[in-house]
């Protein structure tokens, strides 16, 4: 098995500057006939390069969806520990897993960005009418500081899939 990425320009790339990596896990095989062919075994996302790179957020978001995909939808028997460091190579060669350290240093501009959003509008995370104010429905009021971060991968993107599919109140 190995990856596959098909590469789709923006429609406007010139204001734009966004291209999207689709990628693939596609395996070869040899039909009865004995001519080799190539089956796809599952679509693994997508990723944005945006003016030139792939932001942390877009990394993070697609291994993680990748993964539990994985997990959930290609046969075990298919996808071993071999196939497991092919897969993983294969990515690596156009966007590598983001580090623990990228994680937090997003989450830290994240973090600061919304809190001078939130201060410029004079509104608080919980406020009706605030951006993904849903997120704070089951927390009590604060003020948000730089400092209010979750610390690691697996924080920030339980927090995020768990609430996403939580319609908006």
């Amino acid at each position: 098995m190995y990856v596959k990425w098909v590469i789709r320009r923006h429609k406007n790339e010139d204001l734009a500057k966004i291209t999207f990596y689709d990628a693939y896990l596609v395996q070869s095989y040899k039909n009865t006939a004995g001519e080799p062919r190539q089956r796809t075994i599952a679509y693994l996302g997508n990723l944005r390069l945006i003016n030139g790179s792939f932001p942390v957020i877009e990394r993070a978001l697609f291994y993680t969806r990748m993964e539990e995909y994985l997990r959930h939808e290609v046969p075990q028997e298919l996808f071993t520990e071999e196939e497991r460091i092919k897969l993983y190579t294969g990515l690596a060669e156009i966007a590598t897993a983001p580090t623990e350290e990228e994680i937090q240093q997003g989450a830290e501009i994240h973090a600061v960005w919304h809190a001078n959003y939130f201060q410029a509008h004079s509104l608080s995370p919980s406020s009706p009418g605030a951006p993904f104010s849903f997120f704070e429905e089951d927390q009590e009021e604060h003020e948000i500081s730089q400092f209010d971060l979750p610390v690691d991968r697996g924080t920030i993107l339980g927090k995020l899939g768990s609430k996403l599919n939580t319609p908006n109140k």
